[in-house]
């Protein structure tokens, strides 16, 4: 089968984009960064070909490479995620899944975090590396896993430079063989034959040191749509690091779920069991039955907690005590959003999404919710966060999507620990009830055009007088 017709769209700073599609039902838009023609997986037994007779598979080239314009274009992850942008706005859909495939998925993940309430499904495969973290004392950790990554990359980059720059053939196989490790000599060759004529030799060398500087782990934890992350399986010696990243990327996603492959052989091979298996499994994650959307049915609050610090709270206790813990939380927070009569979504193991028919049981319930933690003697010395927004989220299937839910997770992200901070809009809900609030100014939360004035909730006067009225309850 041959690949699909090329068609163009036009950026914001004026950058003309190559953009292909397959396939009927829920737009599934792909990220692939600039390593992977648009030509390439289409045929027969390929991963788009494959997913295509379940999603409409969006594919596009970013700037700087492919069909995309190149005449004196470079791009960064973030310029790659306005080109994601603006191909996800030509095809003319409100919402859409996303699926970010290795190069491709800082891009994925920038272009979600800017606009949030254009996408419904998160799907990476093969994340990759991230910047090492600081120590204590401000140097870099240098562990045998990282001395053999950054070995890695500089032999990424020199075989990146022996095969564009000084047209070896020799190098692009090498360079294939890392990416795709089982693939058969016709592959390979086949392969090399395309790429050799497609990447951008500016983009290419610019990606490595790019990798490096590379690090998403605080915004990750503000991705809050269903997330699926791929990975190949163990190996034997040190740990391959095509699992080691997704691991990485996976436990800072709050619910990502994480597929291990079969085997590991790569989504480059046409006819692999691992496409079978990725496709199945993104089949099952974002559905191919058409979606059921309830927007605009009625105004709900959306509840957002997280245990502040729940990192280091592992690192302090072990994770089996820190879970016993977390757990124990969980419960806590689950019985005051059933005592104010609010709908559990979902548990993010440090977190808990919940809405409510009335902002008042909302807020009721997130005062419970504070006043439970610091009456506890286990847990008073642990701070929970709290945001609340209110709109009209979009329900699919048990499910919460939507600016609402997404500008809820922002309000929570912005509180300390111990704080209950809520939007405008739900303080005007409130008028005339017994809540104190203070207001905490304008913020410009992320992926919002719109800023947004917040408010704390004084849940300790609210506390007060929710036991005082339980006293008088009683005479």
């Amino acid at each position: 089968m041959s690949a699909p017709s090329v068609q163009y769209t036009i950026t914001d700073d004026d950058i003309a984009i190559a953009w292909v599609e397959r396939g009927v039902g829920a737009p599934l838009v792909v990220s692939t960064g600039p390593m992977i023609p648009l030509n390439v997986g289409w045929e027969p037994g390929g991963l788009w070909d494959r997913l295509s007779q379940s999603f409409r598979v969006i594919r596009f080239d970013p700037r700087g490479c492919g069909l995309s314009e190149r005449a004196g274009v470079f791009g960064s992850f973030y310029d790659e995620a306005n080109d994601l942008a603006a191909v996800v706005n030509e095809i003319g859909e409100p919402r859409v899944a996303l699926m970010g495939y290795y190069i491709g998925t800082p891009a994925a993940v920038i272009a979600m975090l800017n606009e949030p309430e254009r996408f419904t499904h998160l799907v990476l495969h093969l994340p990759v590396p991230m910047a090492g973290q600081q120590t204590a004392s401000g140097s870099l950790e240098v562990s045998p896993q990282g001395e053999y990554n950054q070995l890695m990359d500089n032999t990424v980059e020199n075989l990146l430079r022996l095969g564009w720059k000084y047209h070896e053939e020799f190098a692009r196989r090498a360079l294939l063989t890392i990416i795709a490790p089982t693939a058969d000599e016709h592959t390979l060759r086949s392969l090399s034959e395309l790429m050799h004529h497609y990447p951008s030799m500016n983009r290419l060398f610019g990606l490595v040191p790019e990798m490096r500087s590379l690090n998403l782990r605080a915004e990750l934890r503000d991705i809050t749509i269903p997330t699926l992350i791929s990975i190949p399986p163990e190996r034997e010696g040190f740990e391959d690091s095509h699992t080691a990243f997704g691991r990485d990327w996976a436990r800072r996603i709050r619910g990502a779920r994480l597929m291990v492959a079969q085997d590991d052989t790569s989504i480059l091979v046409n006819g692999s069991a691992t496409i079978t298996q990725l496709a199945e499994a993104i089949e099952e994650f974002i559905g191919v039955d058409q979606f059921e959307q309830t927007a605009g049915q009625s105004t709900r609050t959306v509840l957002f907690t997280d245990i502040e610090g729940s990192t280091s709270l592992v690192d302090r206790l072990g994770d089996d005590e820190a879970r016993v813990i977390t757990r124990e939380i969980e419960y806590l927070t689950l019985a005051a959003i059933r005592d104010q009569e609010g709908v559990q979504v979902k548990t993010m193991g440090d977190g808990v999404l919940a809405w409510f028919s009335a902002a008042s049981a909302a807020v009721e319930a997130a005062v419970q919710i504070q006043t439970a933690l610091a009456d506890h003697e286990r847990f008073n010395n642990i701070r929970v966060r709290i945001g609340m927004s209110a709109g009209e989220p979009i329900a699919e299937s048990d499910d919460l999507y939507g600016a609402t839910v997404n500008q809820a997770a922002r309000i929570m992200s912005m509180a300390q620990g111990g704080e209950i901070l809520v939007s405008d809009l739900v303080r005007g809900l409130l008028q005339g009830r017994r809540f104190q609030f203070e207001d905490q100014g304008t913020h410009q939360l992320r992926g919002f055009r719109e800023s947004v004035r917040l408010f704390r909730v004084d849940w300790q006067s609210a506390s007060d007088t929710q036991t005082a009225r339980k006293g008088t309850s009683h005479d």
